[in-house]
């Protein structure tokens, strides 16, 4: 049996990205043991996908920077005897790390850095080509033929959807009347929209639609939603730091909307085929933008609110960043949305 071990990227979205390569991939190896290196921050995200095997934690910030942790690691992926393996970030770390546990097949993108350790090594995607990250990693499979282009995937079990409704009815949100998430997350904070703009989104979407409003995030979230529910002058329900990502992405299968930064938390809406409302700034919708029906989704992103795209430099120059996008642009494209049909759970 062939033995595939998958080295996943680092972030949370970036991690939702891979699952078209590995639907592919388990395409091209149907009967392949498939297996995924990543940062246990971010298994959740592959928890209950088909395609995968086996979800092994590469905690390089923590405890594998303990070099006999290190070692136990490469120890235990040589026993699993895998025969190939690909490398969807640039990294000479990871790629010394499956030299020394005797992959023989080590594919991935072309790096000055870690070139001599790869057997097959691909180029980089062009620029000019405007391909989405997640289409960009199936570049490592075209060898054996075309591979097709999958919408990424979030799969969402029976008891975690259990488990969300108790929540959702302990809440009064399953009593007939529909819900809108707003989400204020995200890793970067200048990719935040102020929350006084979600605050005034909300208020105006309870005074003019049969909806209720609900702020969702992490822990670390719970001071941004906690900002948004005092300024709205219309009642709220908080859910930031109440739920597990396994949890709210259950309640976001009953939502109707959901409006987000650029953030995992979007991509998961997206992947569950909530409609969206994605709000950009000085990242680029077309590089990570969210993936699916494109009737279901509306990204804001005003390009001249950066200096350059993407934008390291959320201070200097002066720029408007994300309060480029107005609250009256993300109120007609919530009302576009919530127009729609209801999508099916």
């Amino acid at each position: 049996m062939e033995r595939v071990l998958v080295v996943l990227p680092n972030w949370f979205g970036e991690t939702l990205f891979a699952t078209p390569f590995l639907r592919a991939l388990r395409g091209q190896r149907p009967d392949a043991y498939v297996a995924t290196l990543g940062w246990p921050q971010c298994r959740d995200v592959l928890l209950h996908n088909p395609h995968v095997n086996e979800l092994i934690d590469f905690d390089e910030r923590g405890r594998h920077r303990n070099p006999f942790e290190l070692l136990r690691l490469i120890r235990a992926l040589r026993a699993r005897r895998f025969t190939t393996t690909f490398i969807l970030r640039r990294s000479l770390s990871r790629a010394l790390l499956l030299t020394l546990a005797g992959i023989r097949d080590r594919i991935g993108f072309e790096h000055p850095k870690s070139n001599w350790l790869l057997t097959r090594r691909v180029p980089n995607p062009s620029p000019v080509t405007s391909l989405h990250k997640a289409f960009s990693y199936l570049s490592l499979l075209e060898e054996r033929g075309f591979v097709p282009r999958y919408p990424y995937e979030y799969m969402v079990s029976e008891e975690e959807r259990q488990a969300a409704r108790k929540r959702l009815a302990a809440q009064h949100l399953l009593d007939g009347k529909p819900f809108v998430v707003l989400h204020p997350g995200a890793n970067w904070p200048h990719k935040r929209w102020p929350t006084d703009c979600f605050a005034a989104l909300g208020d105006r979407l309870i005074a003019t639609r049969p909806v209720r409003v609900v702020v969702t995030g992490g822990p670390h979230d719970a001071h941004l939603a906690r900002a948004i529910s005092r300024a709205m002058r219309q009642p709220s329900v908080m859910l930031a730091g109440q739920t597990t990502i396994r949890e709210l992405a259950a309640c976001f299968e009953r939502a109707r909307l959901v409006v987000s930064n650029d953030t995992g938390i979007l991509h998961i809406a997206a992947a569950l085929r909530r409609p969206v409302v994605a709000l950009y700034g000085p990242t680029s919708p077309t590089f990570t933008g969210p993936l699916g029906d494109p009737s279901r989704m509306v990204v804001l992103h005003h390009p001249d609110c950066c200096p350059q795209i993407p934008c390291y430099q959320p201070t200097w120059p002066p720029h408007a960043g994300m309060s480029s996008i107005a609250v009256d642009e993300a109120y007609g494209a919530a009302c576009t949305m919530l127009a729609l049909k209801p999508p099916a759970r």
